[in-house]
């Protein structure tokens, strides 16, 4: 009977050991599998950390690039535009002075209203002032206005010259009158009634003349020419 009682009281101690060493053993698999799961959820939240700022630069580098290429692109387009501007700016008369190439254009303008094909060997300038004589003689009337003198000729003689006074109206046209090539007449200097009357024939005959730009490629084989007083 003691025998018996000693059996249960052993094995049931052995079962004890037993389950504690089960419960211990189990605890510390728990343990083991709670610690790997926390270990791979702070790998994944590295790993995912660790990606968003290449994602950023990814897309801020995409931006820069998409960036470049729209001011490469607005670069290219403005260009071609502004090359095209300083073409169509260039003329036969660039680099000569705004006087200059007055004075060419209203030669070659003159030159085709009366019909002459010739290319002027000299050209000759005065600039008048305000009240400038018809006539440079006494009695003769003035030009109110600034005027312009042009004396140019097909061969340097006097059958070849043409002397012409004009003034600008600054909406591309000139007033213009033929002066004579020479005085012969004595009344020019024997009779200022005269002359007052032939001088206001002269004003009064005064013609208006466009000045285009047509006619720029002949204006600048002449424009050196020009010799202002």
């Amino acid at each position: 009977m003691k025998k018996s009682i000693l059996l249960s009281a052993t094995f049931l101690s052995l079962f004890a050991l037993a389950a504690c060493s089960n419960s211990k053993t189990s605890g510390n698999q728990t343990k083991k599998e709670s610690s790997s799961i926390s270990s791979k959820k702070e790998e994944k939240s590295s790993v995912s950390s660790s990606k968003v700022p290449l994602d950023s630069k990814t897309s801020d580098s995409k931006t820069a690039t998409a960036e470049s290429m729209n001011n490469s692109t607005s670069s290219s387009q403005a260009d071609p535009k502004k090359s095209q501007t300083a073409q169509t700016s260039s003329t036969p008369l660039s680099g000569y002075s705004t006087d200059q190439i007055e004075y060419a254009r209203v030669t070659e303008a003159i030159l085709k209203y009366y019909n002459y094909t010739y290319h002027p060997v000299s050209i000759s300038v005065v600039k008048n002032g305000v009240n400038h004589q018809v006539f440079p003689f006494s009695g003769s009337v003035v030009v109110p206005q600034d005027t312009v003198t042009l004396t140019f000729s097909s061969d340097n003689t006097m059958a070849g010259t043409m002397i012409v006074t004009y003034s600008s109206n600054h909406n591309g046209s000139i007033n213009f009158y033929k002066d004579p090539n020479h005085y012969q007449d004595e009344r020019y200097l024997k009779d200022p009634d005269w002359v007052k009357e032939e001088s206001q024939k002269l004003l009064n005959s005064m013609k208006t003349l466009e000045i285009p730009t047509s006619y720029d490629n002949e204006a600048s084989q002449i424009i050196s020419k020009i010799d202002i007083k």
